[in-house]
């Protein structure tokens, strides 16, 4: 049997990572094939508004844990050492803070049948504010997705020996199958599966760090390093992202009770601390012992130094199932979006769920063969990221606001072109310099800036209204 680990021509697996690899492939497409039986068109859709603090939990915690992030926030860690732990304490602030809102939100998404973020827009603002945030969302979410395909195969090929194609399409495939089988129910019962892979691969990396690798550990947890500055900055951004995320939207959507809302996010607030304290390790091992990488490695380089070889099998299936478990949310959001903020919208009549089902399917196929292109031949993830960022930061003000005041259709529409065009212009200035891409990278904070453009915006022209209607 000692063939069985021994790596294969031209790869750093043996067969019996591959095996890991095919089982854990095909319990997904299991879990997504039997999620399909006895569904309703309200189960594919909304997960029939039944799901779980179990589900909850881990479906939003293991779609905030995905390729990206694995890449996004290890290659923080590297270029800010561990100040950027702050990312994931500030995201478990947010959840927190998100309760009385998402409370409130799951009290109207039943009444009104809310399955989209811009669902709350278009009726507490009507139709063209709900389309418009659609489109940022759209954009926001396509960037998004294409950073999971992106990150998650540079990172297998990377740590595999395989060709990034390779792991792009392998990728693409899977969650592509079992996600025209069930649609949302598939989301919430392979994430469910997949967050126990992760949760379990960071067990395995805890006592592997406080065996052999204790001193090692120890060594990289210095709380004298953190930059007050940063650390701010990284929980501020830890905190808006919630309101901007529109698959924590509809988990709260798609909740059985106000119990498991409420439950849900402060247990997900705890893990997502509990993930981040691992990955940052993996980030602060490459930050600390491998100067002069670029950081979008750290992940898997950081990895590669903390985990034993034979555990290379098991730090893959973590990679596939944080890829996974973020990629098949963002494909969710962007495919429901077309059927209930697109052709409901602009049709101007009301899909029946029969059709709305068919339209998010083909949707499913559509986004996933868009982003396996995007991702074959655009692959720098971290100008992508602060694209995306500051385009979807401009939701915020507006969003947050309108749970508090009546906030005007004008305002809200003003703080949204406003930001957006503000990210277009830094976008249209980058194209113009030597390395545009090393431009947008350097200018992280100046893209972030959109959600102050989009604040005062929206004060400014609900100011004006009043001022107006007096």
């Amino acid at each position: 049997m000692d063939f069985l680990f021994h790596d294969l021509p031209g790869s750093k697996l043996c067969p019996f990572d591959i095996i890991l690899l095919v089982m854990y492939a095909l319990t997904c497409l299991g879990i997504g094939l039997y999620a399909s039986r006895r569904k309703t068109h309200s189960d594919f859709m909304i997960a029939g508004r039944k799901i779980g603090i179990i589900g909850f939990v881990t479906s939003v915690v293991a779609s905030y844990i995905g390729g990206a992030a694995l890449v996004a926030y290890t290659a923080y860690v590297y270029r800010f050492g561990i100040s950027a732990i702050a990312v994931f304490v500030g995201t478990a602030i947010g959840f927190i803070v998100f309760i009385p809102y998402a409370l409130k939100l799951r009290k109207f998404s039943g009444e009104r049948e809310f399955y989209t973020l811009s669902d709350w827009f278009n009726f507490k603002l009507g139709k063209t504010v709900g389309l418009t945030s659609a489109v940022i969302l759209m954009l926001v979410y396509s960037g998004m997705l294409l950073n999971q395909f992106i990150a998650g195969s540079s990172i297998l090929a990377n740590i595999s020996g395989w060709s990034y194609e390779t792991g792009l399409l392998i990728s693409s495939s899977i969650i592509a199958s079992y996600l025209l089988a069930g649609g949302f129910r598939s989301v919430i019962r392979t994430d469910i599966f997949q967050y126990m892979v992760i949760f379990v691969m960071m067990i395995l990396l805890g006592i592997v760090m406080m065996g052999d690798k204790r001193s090692f550990a120890i060594e990289l947890v210095d709380f004298t390093r953190m930059d007050p500055g940063m650390t701010i900055a990284f929980t501020a951004f830890g905190v808006l992202i919630i309101f901007q995320s529109a698959e924590y939207w509809q988990r709260v959507y798609g909740a059985k009770s106000d119990r498991v809302v409420k439950s849900g996010l402060i247990g997900s607030a705890i893990f997502t601390v509990l993930t981040g304290i691992a990955i940052t390790m993996v980030g602060l091992s490459a930050h600390v012992h491998l100067q002069g990488i670029e950081a979008k490695d750290a992940f898997a380089e950081g990895l590669t130094l903390l985990m034993p070889d034979k555990f290379l099998g098991a730090a893959l299936i973590l990679i596939f199932a944080a890829i996974m478990s973020s990629a098949d949310t963002q494909i969710f959001v962007l495919a429901s979006s077309v059927a209930v903020d697109w052709v409901d919208k602009l049709s101007g009549k009301k899909s029946d769920s029969k059709r709305r089902m068919q339209i998010t399917r083909l949707g499913i196929v559509g986004f996933t063969g868009l982003s396996f292109l995007g991702a074959w031949f655009l692959r720098d993830l971290v100008a992508v990221i602060i694209f995306i960022t500051g385009v979807g930061f401009t939701i915020i003000p507006a969003a947050v606001a309108s749970f508090h005041w009546k906030i005007t259709s004008r305002a809200a529409m003003a703080s949204f072109i406003s930001g957006s065009a503000y990210v277009f212009i830094l976008l249209g200035i980058a194209l113009f310099q030597p390395d545009p891409f090393e431009f947008f990278k350097n200018k992280a904070d100046l893209a972030i800036l959109s959600i102050v453009i989009s604040t005062i915006f929206l004060i400014l022209f609900q100011v004006f209204r009043k001022k107006q209607a007096n």
